[in-house]
C-alpha cells in the first residue's frame, strides 16, 4: 500500500514539474513584455520631450529675429538675409535667407546655428526677387510652424479667399503676390526652375503650373509677369511636395 502511494506521488511529481516550468516560463515572458512596454513608454516620453524642446528652441529663435527686425536692418546684420515673408490668414511670418546650396539652411537658423526646423530659404540659383520665378523652401513642421500652413491652400474656401503672399525687402519695399495655383506633386517635378531661355519656354512653364492647380484661378498670368513659388513637404505619398505659385502684382 505504501509502495502504491509512493508510486502515485512520483507520478504526480512528474506531472507537476512541466507545469511548474511552464508557469515560470510564462512569468518570464510576461515580465519581459512588461519591461519592453515600460521601456517603450519611456522612449516615447523622451522623444516627445526632445521634440517639445526643439520646438521651443525654434520659437525662441524666430521670435528673437522678429524683435531684431523692429529695431535694426537685418540686411546689415545678416549677409544671407533676403527679405521677410508673411501670408494673410496664416501663421507664416518669417525671415528669408539664402545659402550656397539648397541644403545649408534645412537645419540652420539665420545665425547658421543648428535648428531642426531650419529656415525659410531662397533657391540658391535666384538673384533676389528679380528672376522670373523666385522659389522659397520651408519645412512642414508637425507643430504647424514654418511652411506647414501652406496646406491651407488645399481648402477651396482658403484658395479663393484672402491669402496674398507679402514679401518685405530692402528700403521698406513691399512685394505682393496673388496666388493662382496650388497643388501636390513629387520632388522630381521641375517647378523650381528660376530662369528660362526665352519667353516661349517661360510661357509653357506657366501654362503647365496653372493646369496642375487643384482649383482654377481667373488671375491672368503671362510671360511678362514675375512669380513666386513656395514649396514644402506633403504626406500624400513618398517625396510629395505642396507647391503654391503667386503672381507679382506691383
Amino acid at each position: 500500500m505504501l509502495q502504491l502511494e509512493i508510486s502515485e506521488l512520483n507520478k504526480s511529481s512528474r506531472c507537476f514539474k512541466p507545469l511548474f516550468f511552464c508557469v515560470i516560463f510564462n512569468k518570464a515572458i510576461l515580465t519581459g513584455i512588461v519591461s519592453c512596454f515600460a521601456f517603450f513608454q519611456k522612449w516615447c516620453i523622451y522623444k516627445v520631450y526632445i521634440k517639445s524642446t526643439e520646438y521651443k528652441k525654434a520659437d525662441k529663435s524666430y521670435e528673437q529675429i522678429r524683435i531684431e527686425k523692429q529695431e535694426e536692418s537685418l540686411y546689415d546684420k545678416y549677409e544671407d538675409y533676403r527679405g521677410w515673408i508673411k501670408i494673410n490668414n496664416t501663421n507664416i511670418d518669417y525671415s528669408i535667407v539664402q545659402g550656397k546650396d539648397n541644403s545649408f539652411y534645412l537645419d540652420k537658423d539665420i545665425n547658421k546655428n543648428y535648428l531642426s526646423s531650419g529656415s525659410i530659404f531662397m533657391n540658391y540659383l535666384n538673384h533676389g526677387f528679380n528672376d522670373e520665378n523666385t522659389v522659397l523652401f520651408g519645412h512642414h513642421m508637425r507643430n504647424k510652424t514654418m511652411f506647414a500652413q501652406l496646406k491651407k491652400y488645399k481648402e477651396k474656401e482658403f484658395f479663393y479667399g484672402d491669402n496674398d503672399i507679402v514679401i518685405e525687402v530692402e528700403n521698406d519695399k513691399v512685394l505682393k503676390y496673388k496666388v493662382f495655383s496650388a497643388y501636390v506633386t513629387d520632388s522630381k517635378d521641375n517647378y523650381i526652375k528660376t530662369n528660362f531661355d526665352d519667353k516661349d519656354q517661360y510661357k509653357e512653364f506657366l501654362e503647365d503650373i496653372k493646369n496642375k492647380s487643384q482649383y482654377k484661378s481667373d488671375i491672368d498670368v503671362n510671360e511678362n509677369d514675375k512669380i513666386i513659388t513656395l514649396s514644402t513637404c506633403s504626406y500624400e505619398f513618398n517625396d510629395a511636395r505642396m507647391v503654391v505659385h503667386g503672381k507679382l502684382l506691383n
